[in-house]
C-alpha cells in the first residue's frame, strides 16, 4: 500500500460516493434477523428504518428498475459495448446502461471488463462507474475481485470498496479474509473496508470487530463507522458507545463521537457528560459539548457551565467563552470573571482575550490581568499591544499611557522606552 493512495485519486470522489450510495455496501439487515437471534435487541430501535430498497442486492435493484420501466412497453436493448456506454453524455443514462450491462455480464468476464475500464483514457474522472463495477463484481464473486486487485495492484479505495461490498453481505467471511490479507503501511485498507461494510448493515457487529483492529486502522475504521451509528439518533449512539468492551476503547470512542452527539442534541449530550465518572474523560468531552451547545444556544450553554464542578467547568467554559466574546466582549468578560480565580480557567481566558481583541482591543487587554501566570500576562500584553500598535498606533499608545501604572514594567518599557 502506497503512502497514501487513500486520498481517493479520482477527482469525482464525492460524486462517486453519492452515486454509489444506493448500490454500495447497502444491503441492510431486516428487523427479522435481529428478532431471530435475539442478541442485539438493546440497540435495535434502528430496524424499522431499513425496509424497501435497503435490503436489496445490486442485481435485485436493477431488476426492479427494469421491471418498472418496462411496464406496458418493450424492454429497451441492453448496451453491450463498454466504450459506447461511457460515451453516453447523460450521467443518469450512463449509469442505467452500466447497471444493466453488469447485470447481464457473466461472472468470468468481470476481470477483463474491469481491466479494460482501468486502461481507458480519463478513467480517474470515472470514479463512480469504476466503483459500481467493483461492487457488482464483489457481490457476484468477491474472491475473484479481491484476487484481481491483489495480483494487479490497487488503490486504497478500490480495496476498501470491494471488501466492504462483500462484508455487507457476509461479514464474518469478509473480515476473516481481510485479517489474513497482506497490506503494507500503517493503515490496512482490507480491514478498514471490511469494517466499514459491516457498519453499514450492522453497527453493533462492526463495534465487536473494532476491538480486533489496531493503530491508525482502528482510528480510521471508527471514523468510518460514525455516520452509520449516528443515523439512528442520540440514544442509539450513546448505547452503542456504552457497549464497548473495555474502558480504554469506550473512552476513546466517547471523545471521538462527542461532537456528533453534541450536534445531535446538546442538552442530552450534557446529561451524558454529567454521568461520566472518569474526570479526564468528562473534562475532554465537556469542552466539545460546551462549544457545540454555545453555537446553538449560548444562554443554555452558559447556565450549564456554571452548574459544573470546578474541575470540569474550566474545560467546558472554553467554547462558550469564545462565542460570547464574539457577540458581547464586555458581558463575556464579566461572565468569565464570575467563574472564579481557578488557574485552570486560563485556557478559557486566553481564548476570550484572543476572540475579544478583534472587536474590542481595550476590553481584551484589560482582561489580561486575570491570567494566573505573570509570565503569561507579559507575553500576552506584548503580543496584542504590538498588534494593536501596527493597526492603530495612536489608540494603542493612548491606552498604554492611561494604564501604565497597572501594567508590568517590562511591557511599558518595551513600548515606551526611556529616552537616551
Amino acid at each position: 500500500m502506497n503512502p497514501k493512495q487513500s486520498q481517493w485519486v479520482w477527482s469525482a470522489s464525492g460524486v462517486a460516493l453519492a452515486l454509489g450510495a444506493g448500490v454500495m455496501i447497502g444491503r441492510i439487515s431486516s428487523s427479522g434477523n435481529d428478532a431471530a437471534d435475539g442478541t442485539r435487541s438493546p440497540l435495535s430501535a434502528r430496524d424499522g428504518a431499513h425496509h424497501g430498497e435497503g435490503g436489496m442486492t445490486l442485481a435485485e435493484r436493477v431488476q426492479r428498475k427494469r421491471a418498472e420501466e418496462g411496464r406496458g412497453t418493450a424492454s429497451r436493448p441492453v448496451e453491450t459495448d463498454l466504450k459506447a456506454i461511457f460515451e453516453t453524455t447523460s450521467r443518469l443514462d450512463r449509469t442505467q446502461k452500466l447497471l444493466a450491462f453488469l447485470d447481464r455480464l457473466p461472472t468470468e468476464q468481470f476481470a477483463s471488463v474491469y481491466e479494460e475500464f482501468r486502461n481507458m483514457p480519463g478513467v480517474n474522472l470515472r470514479g463512480s462507474e469504476r466503483s459500481l463495477i467493483l461492487q457488482a463484481w464483489a457481490e457476484r464473486d468477491p474472491h475473484s475481485a479481491l484476487g484481481f486487485l491483489q495480483e494487479k495492484g490497487a488503490e486504497d479505495w478500490e480495496r476498501e470498496t470491494t471488501v466492504a461490498t462483500w462484508a455487507a453481505n457476509d461479514p464474518q467471511a469478509a473480515f476473516a479474509w481481510a485479517q489474513t490479507a497482506q497490506d503494507e503501511g500503517d493503515v490496512n485498507n482490507w480491514l478498514l473496508g471490511a469494517t466499514r461494510g459491516i457498519a453499514a448493515t450492522d453497527p453493533e457487529l462492526a463495534r465487536d470487530f473494532l476491538a480486533q483492529l489496531e493503530g491508525r486502522t482502528r482510528e480510521q475504521a471508527l471514523d468510518a463507522m460514525r455516520p452509520y451509528v449516528m443515523q439512528y439518533g442520540f440514544d442509539y449512539a450513546a448505547a452503542w458507545i456504552s457497549g464497548m468492551g473495555d474502558e480504554e476503547t469506550r473512552n476513546r470512542v466517547s471523545r471521538n463521537m462527542a461532537r456528533d452527539l453534541a450536534e445531535a442534541d446538546p442538552a442530552q449530550a450534557a446529561q451524558w457528560n454529567n454521568g461520566m465518572t472518569n474526570v479526564d474523560l468528562r473534562r475532554d468531552v465537556s469542552e466539545t459539548v460546551g462549544d457545540r451547545w454555545a453555537a446553538r444556544d449560548l444562554t443554555a450553554a452558559l447556565d450549564w457551565v456554571e452548574s459544573l464542578p470546578p474541575n470540569v467547568r474550566s474545560e467546558a467554559a472554553e467554547g462558550p467563552a469564545r462565542r460570547y466574546a464574539r457577540q458581547d466582549p464586555e458581558a463575556a468578560a464579566k461572565w468569565l470573571a464570575s467563574l472564579g480565580n481557578d488557574p485552570d480557567l486560563d485556557g478559557a481566558r486566553q481564548i476570550f482575550i484572543e476572540e475579544s481583541f478583534r472587536r474590542s482591543p481595550q476590553t481584551s487587554l484589560e482582561f489580561v490581568s486575570n491570567l494566573s501566570d505573570q509570565r503569561a500576562q507579559i507575553g500576552v500584553y506584548q503580543r496584542y499591544l504590538g498588534g494593536w500598535m501596527r493597526r492603530d498606533e495612536n489608540a494603542a499608545r493612548q491606552w498604554l499611557n492611561s494604564n501604565a501604572q497597572n501594567l508590568p514594567p517590562q511591557v511599558v518599557a518595551r513600548f515606551n522606552p526611556p529616552p537616551r
